[in-house]
């Protein structure tokens, strides 16, 4: 399995445009096995039938889940029309953090 980058929660990722692609395409880079959409995660991966879904957010792209990934085989799956899609990750370019400037939060006041 490869290096998962982000935040990591439970059921979503928090992840630069950066982080899963680089120059180019965006929508070619993406591990997107089909172009059907799925408004909601879907309960098991269409692709290696895993219950281990979880939903990515991109910073800078759309204020919420944009893309459902499989924890599993890391298929990606579309939750908005490809040309949708590309348009929220068109706006993410150039969108960067210094992670140091977050503060620093004790586990034991995680939710």
């Amino acid at each position: 399995m490869s290096k998962k980058f982000g935040v990591i929660f439970r059921t979503r990722r928090l992840v630069m445009l950066d982080d899963l692609v680089e120059t180019g395409d965006i929508m070619e880079q993406l591990p997107l096995k089909e172009k059907a959409v799925f408004k909601n995660r879907p309960s098991r991966c269409p692709d290696c039938d895993s219950k281990e879904m979880a939903g990515i957010e991109i910073m800078g792209s759309y204020d919420g889940i944009l893309l459902w990934e499989c924890d599993d085989c890391e298929s990606m799956f579309l939750r908005f029309s490809s040309e949708e899609t590309k348009e929220y990750l068109e706006s993410a370019k150039g969108v960067w953090t210094n992670p140091h400037d977050w503060g620093f939060v004790p586990k034991s006041e995680f939710n």
